[in-house]
């Protein structure tokens, strides 16, 4: 296994093309150059010597959507770190005590919207799924299909406003799918590689 330093621009575009939840970079740079899957002695090594995983490996239960908000997430307790951004928001004790992972998930969103609105706007229009947009101003195009199968499952996945913002975001994924929609949002805004990192450890 051979170790390489990359430009930080290029670590940003590699995070950007996550698209299964634990996919490493050795793994997403294969797939976007075509290449054949390492072989799974390979595949282990790898994950032992990445030291800069973009996501953890180990998914945790789906949260419920709509989930009841914390007495303490209160739009006055949030002003202050929101204004400030997301560094300062992860320092913040109404963050710390969230204990609500969709409420951490959105307070996030908003930071990161009320911190740059134009490049948020560019990041959203590129946060996507295989088939679909994690994001969107509007909600009708977030559940837009022909296929009545797909338009379910767009319906379970429950978008949900994010607070103070024009945006819709999908809530009914599971914690390792919102790291990712996290993880691409802020790559393509550009945030500093410490901290994208710190999405594993914040929620």
């Amino acid at each position: 296994m051979k170790q390489i330093e990359i430009e930080d621009d290029l670590y940003k575009y590699i995070l950007t093309n996550i698209e299964a939840f634990g996919e490493t970079p050795s793994q997403i740079l294969r797939r976007l150059l075509s290449l054949p899957a390492a072989d799974e002695n390979n595949t282990l090594q790898q994950g032992c010597a990445e030291k800069s995983e973009p996501v953890v490996s180990v998914p945790e239960n789906e949260i419920k959507a709509n989930p009841p908000a914390a007495a303490h997430t209160s739009a006055s307790s949030l002003s202050e770190p929101l204004a400030h951004g997301v560094e300062v928001l992860f320092d913040s004790e109404v963050f710390k005590l969230e204990s609500v992972v969709t409420n951490k998930f959105m307070m996030m969103l908003t930071a990161m919207y009320y911190e740059n609105k134009d490049r948020f706007v560019e990041a959203a229009e590129k946060t996507k799924g295989r088939t679909r947009d994690y994001l969107g101003q509007n909600l009708s195009a977030l559940l837009a299909s022909d296929n009545q199968e797909e338009l379910a499952l767009f319906k379970a996945s429950k978008p949900r406003a994010i607070p103070n913002t024009p945006f819709w975001v999908i809530t009914n994924a599971n914690t390792g799918r919102k790291r990712i929609i996290l993880t691409q949002m802020m790559a393509c805004m550009g945030y500093p590689h410490h901290l994208i990192e710190r999405i594993k450890e914040e929620i």
